[in-house]
């Protein structure tokens, strides 16, 4: 006798993709409400080179700005401190350090170099305000809100260790 193998043909079902599709629809709207869009500025900056002797025969300005617990000291690196800014009771004195520079752009309109040293611990936010304190000024002369270029190649690095007791404010020219 033959006896017949009767076989089962198994189907396979289809995928249900049906939750996962419920789950997406209320997923991105979610995500997309909950996500922060942040506007980042990118400021390009350089580390200061290493003088070779040469620098010193050039006889122009080398500005620093030097960050200092207790003041902002601006010099060349050559002719030594040009003004010390003390703090105010608010801390750094930013707008006197913006005027600086504006006195010394007007003295040397060429120049767009200028190097801030800061101390280990100087904060995050002051070194930003530092920086855009030496970068541009806001003007009122050309409109709300105008920007005048001072010194846009900023160079950062570690402020020299204060060995003796600070200089007393005033121009050294």
């Amino acid at each position: 006798m033959s006896s017949r193998v009767r076989r089962l043909r198994k189907h396979s079902p289809g995928l249900d993709i049906t939750a996962f599709m419920n789950m997406i629809v209320v997923l991105v709207p979610f995500l997309l409400t909950t996500t922060v869009f942040s506007r980042l500025a990118v400021l390009e900056l350089s580390l200061p080179a290493q003088s070779s002797g040469f620098d010193q025969l050039k006889g122009d300005l080398q500005l620093e700005i030097v960050i200092r617990g207790d003041a902002l000291e601006i010099q060349d690196r050559m002719g030594g401190l040009l003004r010390r800014v003390e703090n105010t009771n608010k801390g750094y004195d930013f707008q006197t350090l913006s005027v600086l520079m504006q006195q010394l752009k007007t003295r040397y309109p060429d120049k767009a170099e200028a190097a801030i040293l800061a101390e280990p611990d100087t904060s995050y936010d002051v070194l930003v305000q530092t920086m855009d304190a030496v970068r541009v000024a806001k003007t009122s002369r050309s409109g709300p809100g105008a920007h005048v270029e001072l010194f846009p190649e900023i160079s950062i690095g570690d402020a020299p260790v204060a060995t003796r007791a600070p200089a007393k404010p005033g121009r050294a020219s």
